[in-house]
């Protein structure tokens, strides 16, 4: 629901059968010509914070915290990236405060024809994966 032209809030209900557990949740959103701002919180115990700053037509960085209110352990996780727009491919990329890196790279072959390429790289669990694919239609 938008409140003004630049602020947005809304919120859920949600069921799982399966592990008989419901929640509510809520979250905001403030954008402007340059920048988004989000928020998210639930019930389960989990928060959302999110910034993308457009720094130019072709570049945009982002920021994101996230955290678990909710177990033991109480995670946080805190996330850097970027998104490249290139004359005939995309880069995105990402760093987060746990050491894993992830780079995606999306490249415009032919009108409706796209190729992917992407990875992640998590050095603590000896963690790899690599993946590609083509995407056919818009």
């Amino acid at each position: 629901m938008s409140v003004t032209n630049h602020l947005s809030l809304g919120g859920e209900v949600f069921w799982n059968g399966q592990h008989r557990k419901s929640g509510v949740g809520y979250a905001a959103r403030y954008n402007t010509d340059k920048m988004v701002a989000t928020g998210q919180i639930a019930s389960t115990g989990m928060a959302l914070l999110s910034y993308v700053q457009k720094v130019s037509d072709k570049v945009s960085l982002a920021t994101d915290l996230m955290c678990n209110f909710n177990s033991m352990s109480r995670d946080v996780t805190a996330s850097f990236g970027y998104d490249y727009i290139l004359r005939q491919c995309r880069l995105r990329g990402k760093v987060d405060s746990n050491g894993v890196c992830a780079a995606f790279l999306e490249e415009r072959l032919n009108m409706g024809l796209n190729f992917i390429l992407s990875a992640e790289l998590d050095h603590k669990k000896k963690d790899y994966k690599f993946g590609y694919g083509l995407t056919v239609g818009e």
